[in-house]
């Protein structure tokens, strides 16, 4: 250690150790800055990394070994061999590469470490050739165990340089490998150089291919050279990753992920600029608001990977069908929002609507499924309904809104009030939450009666909300929003507990029939709370039917037939409700085993004045008795509707000739429904014949 201090302090010029110190700890830290972006770029850009890295870290080793070089006094003339001299530099870069390429490869213990010592080992080559390389009158004598403690040295040193900066521990690491890696330099340099000593011997010339202090001090300018251009290319690969960073983020931050389309943020960057331009030009726009119908049901059912896989394909089609003035954005969830900048009128906007429509429409296919779809659509219109984007997306959801509590697969245009309603509905769903703990709900039933005979053969049971300050509401005013906020799952299983209640209780043993959801039969679950209900309460399951509508079966084919023979199996009876109001009653009867039909009321309160009505109560009998099914009219009021009904071969009717809702604990005895029926016969049978003398005196 006294040999290599005394050789730094009698043998070396002090502004050439000040000198290559800086070049050497300049030249590690680019070495480790441009290392550090290695391992985050692939292909071209990663192998163009590691190869500058390598050039800086060479330089830094040959400059710092040189510069010293020139400052060292060797107290005898010398020179330099020029083929070694540009050896020395090529072995620096071959080993820096070699280590920085094992140092890369993450995959395999102790890389990192191992790289490290192959930068060492290449430092100590380097300075050894470079050391072979001075020429001189004399001969060298060499320390050998110096010349094992520089490889040592150098070795372990750059071990941990690379250590330092693969394997932080704090946030100045990377300062600390370029000190470690430049002691590994220092080293490796002052260690060897004291190794060797150089013995003059009087006749000795200096062969040819030689480079003096001053050429080789232009080849170290030319090497520095060299390492700020590779810092140059470094800070330009920087500035261009940057760019192509922030660009890349800019995207993510105004982009869907799943989709590729303008979120909602560049949505109001898109459209805001045009509306100015737009009414400073006089011109309309429309804004619309879609959103789809059945995707919850698809997420429930197949999972989020197909409802990504909707959610692309449907942004897909839409895209491939825009006009030029035409924008199309992610808005939230399974909500989008279109724009239209060229719209003469309201009937150029809802041509847009009906264009998006039918392309939601569209078959998706995915997992050897086919998945079908419907949109709501709302328009709101850009000067009209107002001047301001947020409220114009505003205003076309609530329309949405209203296409989508109406049934869905329709397209609203935003009216006044809607906003009030909206409130309304907002207050309702708040109040919905406390409306089975507070104990608010309360269970009614109505009659059901056979056609000819007028005979009770059944109830069906029918919900009513007692609100503590709104009174008593009814069904069709709350459902609706049960059903979107999720909160029908537990209503309904409270209307079938208290349905399976109070039926068995009652005398005669009639059924009950009680209205699933369709998000009820979503859940694979159903059947089995159907049968768990059945035994607490003791109800048979003969006696309790299943009322589904046409829209909750479309939504969910797959699970809904699971979910009928699951129920039929076990005895429960199930029946197709609403009946004629959908696209494709006939291919349901097809495809589900139903115990009964029940046409709509919309047919039957219009059997008097609309010929289509009567006909499709008569194709609806005649179907039923094809596939040996009973048809139950609904909504049956006067005698004429009864008798049409009786004569088209209707089994059952329900309606309020033969009783409005009464609560379910309210439903008559055995003897008093006998004395109701012969009441209800005959009133119908005087008027019946009041008709008829009505007609002999018309005649």
């Amino acid at each position: 250690m006294f040999t290599v201090l005394s050789s730094i302090a009698t043998e070396y010029h002090v502004l050439s150790l000040a000198a290559a110190s800086l070049v050497g700890f300049a030249g590690c830290l680019f070495t480790i800055k441009l290392y550090s972006r290695v391992n985050s770029e692939t292909g071209s850009r990663r192998h163009l990394s590691l190869f500058l890295a390598s050039i800086a870290c060479a330089s830094a080793i040959w400059g710092t070994h040189f510069i010293a070089m020139i400052g060292h006094d060797a107290a005898i003339e010398h020179t330099f061999n020029a083929e070694l001299t540009i050896l020395s530099f090529i072995v620096a870069v071959l080993m820096s590469g070699l280590g920085l390429f094992l140092a890369s490869l993450r995959g395999i213990p102790l890389f990192i470490e191992l790289g490290g010592l192959v930068i060492g080992l290449g430092i100590a080559a380097m300075h050894y050739i470079g050391m072979a390389a001075i020429i001189m009158p004399g001969v060298k004598s060499w320390d050998l165990s110096l010349v094992a403690s520089s490889i040592a040295f150098g070795g372990l040193l750059g071990a941990l340089a690379l250590n330092r900066f693969a394997r932080p521990c704090s946030r100045y690491c990377n300062v600390g490998a370029s000190f470690c890696l430049m002691a590994a330099i220092l080293c490796v340099h002052f260690v060897g150089t004291a190794a060797v000593t150089f013995i003059p011997v009087s006749g000795m010339e200096i062969g040819p291919s030689v480079l003096d202090k001053y050429t080789l001090l232009t080849t170290v300018a030319l090497a520095l050279g060299v390492l700020m251009l590779v810092v140059a290319a470094g800070h330009a690969i920087d500035a261009q990753g940057t760019r192509a960073a922030t660009e890349k983020y800019r995207y993510f931050a105004l982009h869907d992920p799943i989709t590729g389309l303008p979120n909602r943020q560049y949505l109001s960057e898109m459209i805001s600029a045009q509306l100015v331009e737009k009414e400073a030009s006089g011109n309309q726009a429309a804004v619309l608001f879609i959103s789809l119908d059945q995707f919850k049901a698809i997420n429930d059912l197949h999972g989020y990977g197909a409802g990504d896989e909707v959610l692309s394909a449907v942004s897909a089609n839409i895209l491939g069908d825009l006009a030029e003035d035409e924008l199309l954005a992610r808005f939230n969830g399974d909500e989008f929002v279109a724009f239209k900048g060229n719209v003469p009128n309201l009937n150029a906007a809802m041509l847009f609507a009906y264009k998006i429509r039918d392309i939601v429409m569209q078959p998706i296919h995915w997992n050897n499924y086919t998945l079908n779809l419907h949109a709501s659509i709302g328009i709101a219109m850009f000067p009209d309904d107002s001047n301001d984007l947020d409220t114009l997306v505003l205003r076309a959801a609530l329309a949405a809104k209203r296409a989508k509590r109406i049934g869905g697969h329709q397209i609203k245009t935003y009216v006044d009030g809607m906003e009030e309603a909206n409130r309304r509905q907002a207050v309702i769903a708040a109040d919905l939450k406390s409306v089975i703990s507070d104990d608010q709900l309360r269970l009614y039933v109505q009659p059901q009666n056979d056609a000819r005979t007028l005979e009770l053969t059944g109830y069906e049971a029918l919900l009513r909300w007692e609100h503590p300050e709104k009174g008593l509401i009814g069904a069709a005013d709350f459902i609706p929003i049960a059903e979107r906020t999720g909160q029908i799952l537990d209503i309904g299983q409270w209307v079938l507990e208290a349905a399976c209640q109070h039926a068995v209780s009652w005398d005669p043993a009639i059924p009950v029939s009680v209205n699933a959801s369709p998000l009820q039969l979503s859940r694979s679950n159903y059947p089995a709370i159907v049968s768990q209900i059945l035994i607490e309460t003791g109800l048979p399951a003969q006696r309790l039917e299943i009322e589904l509508t046409e829209s909750s079966i479309i939504e969910d084919h797959d699970r809904v037939l699971q979910a009928i023979k699951a129920l039929r199996d076990m005895g429960v009876r199930v029946s197709m409700d609403d009946f004629g109001t959908g696209y494709s009653s006939l291919n349901t009867l097809q495809n589900f085993p139903f115990d009964k039909i029940k046409v709509d009321r919309v047919f039957t309160q219009s059997i008097e004045t609309d010929p289509r009505s009567r006909a499709i109560i008569r194709s609806a009998v005649l179907l039923g008795h094809s596939f040996k099914i009973p048809v139950l009219a609904e909504g049956v009021e006067n005698k004429i509707q009864l008798d049409f009904l009786t004569e088209a071969g209707c089994a059952q009717v329900q309606g309020f000739l033969f009783g409005r809702p009464m609560p379910a604990s309210d439903v008559p005895s055995n003897v008093e429904q006998a004395l109701l029926t012969e009441e209800l016969r005959t009133n119908l049978a005087g008027s019946r014949q009041t008709g008829r003398d009505k007609q002999r005196v018309a005649s």
